[in-house]
C-alpha cells in the first residue's frame, strides 16, 4: 500500500493581503535548507495541499495513509482542536507567511476564549521545524485545568504500515509520564481532545516503548494548570526527519528536546519524529534513546562515585 509522493508547489491562494506584511493564507509549505518540507493548515494541522511532512529522496511519512494528525487545546473542560485537516471549537484561525521559506505563523481562536499561536521556524540542522506555541486566556477570567494535546499516525516509507518501527519516550526514564506530560499512547486515530485518554493500542500506555511494530503513531496531552485572565502559556516543540535514528536523536539532544515519538521503516534508515522541548513542560533534556534500566543503575553508581572522590579531595 504505497502511495507515490507528487511534488506539490508551494503557492496557496490568498485569503487576504496585510499591508507592509508578510500575506495571511489559508495554509502554507514550510521548507528547510534540506529540503525537508511541512504543509502547514490555517489552523495548524499538517497535511496542506497534500503535504504532511516530507523528506527528499525517502517521501511523506504523515499522508501515505488517513490525514490521524492534529492539536487540541482545552481549559475548565472545554475543548477545541484541529484533526485530519477539520476542526471543532474553533472561531476562526489564519496563517501568516514568514520572510523565509521555513517560517509562518498559526493563529487560532477557541469558542471558548483561548488564543493559540503556533510559530514555525527551522533549527541549524535543517533536519527539525522548531513550533514555538503560545496559550493566551482571552475569556476574561481565570481558566483551569489547561491542557494541549498532539496526536501524529506515523506512516514512514517505504513499507508505511506494518514495516514501521515506533518509538515513545514520556520524559521519564521510570516510565510514567513527568513534569506537565499528563498521558501518552500509541494510538493516533481518534479527535486530540485533550481531556479524554486513549487506551492500550499496539504498545503500553504511559510508558516507554521502544520499536514497537505496526500502525502506530504517538499521543501525548500536556497539563498546566490554572492560567489566570491575559496571561499566556508557551512551550515549544519539535517536528522533523533525518536520515537515521542516531541523527534525529542528536537534533533532539541539541535542541533540549524533553519527550518524544520517533519512527522509521525497517527497509529504509530515515527516522521521523517530533517531541517537546524541556523547557515550558517541566522536563530536563533527554537527547538519546530510551535507557535500558541497567544504564541507568550505572549512572546512578557512577554519580556516588564522583561524589564520594570530591569528599576524598575536599577532606
Amino acid at each position: 500500500m504505497k502511495n507515490i509522493f507528487k511534488a506539490v508547489s508551494s503557492a496557496v491562494a490568498f485569503s487576504a493581503v496585510i499591508a507592509a506584511s508578510p500575506a495571511a493564507f489559508a495554509g502554507g509549505i514550510l521548507t528547510t535548507s534540506t529540503g525537508l518540507q511541512m504543509g502547514v493548515f490555517d489552523h495548524g494541522g499538517l497535511g496542506f495541499s497534500g503535504v504532511g511532512l516530507n523528506r527528499p529522496g525517502t517521501g511523506d511519512a504523515i499522508t501515505p495513509g488517513c490525514l490521524c494528525e492534529g492539536w487540541g487545546a482545552a481549559a475548565n473542560g472545554s475543548s477545541a482542536y484541529s484533526y485530519g485537516g477539520g476542526t471543532s471549537g474553533i472561531s476562526s484561525s489564519v496563517f501568516v507567511a514568514g520572510g523565509t521559506s521555513d517560517a509562518g505563523v498559526s493563529t487560532v481562536t477557541t469558542s471558548s476564549g483561548l488564543t493559540i499561536t503556533h510559530t514555525y521556524s527551522a533549527v541549524a540542522s535543517g533536519n527539525l521545524f522548531k513550533i514555538d506555541v503560545s496559550i493566551l486566556n482571552t475569556s476574561g477570567a481565570l481558566v483551569n485545568d489547561l491542557r494541549y494535546a498532539r496526536t501524529l499516525d506515523w506512516d514512514v516509507p517505504p513499507g508505511h504500515f506494518s514495516d514501521d518501527f515506533t518509538t515513545i519516550w514520556t520524559g521519564s526514564a521510570g516510565g510514567a509520564p513527568a513534569g506537565n506530560v499528563l498521558h501518552t499512547s500509541f494510538d493516533p486515530f481518534a479527535a486530540p481532545d485533550p481531556m479524554v485518554t486513549r487506551g492500550v493500542f499496539g504498545g503500553p500506555v504511559d510508558a516507554n516503548a521502544v520499536d514497537q511494530t505496526g500502525d502506530l503513531g504517538a499521543y501525548f496531552i500536556l497539563a498546566f494548570g490554572g492560567l489566570a485572565d491575559g496571561a499566556t502559556r508557551s512551550f515549544t516543540t519539535y517536528i522533523g526527519a533525518a536520515s537515521d535514528k542516531a541523527s534525529l536523536l542528536a537534533d533532539f539532544a541539541a535542541n533540549g528536546i524533553g519527550a518524544y515519538s520517533y519512527s522509521y521503516d525497517n527497509d529504509a534508515s530515515t527516522a521521523f519524529g517530533w517531541g517537546f522541548g524541556g523547557a515550558g513542560i517541566g522536563l530536563p533534556p533527554i537527547g538519546g534513546d530510551v535507557p535500558e534500566p541497567s544504564s541507568i543503575a550505572l549512572l546512578g553508581l557512577s554519580l556516588i562515585g564522583l561524589k564520594m572522590v570530591r569528599r576524598r579531595k575536599a577532606a
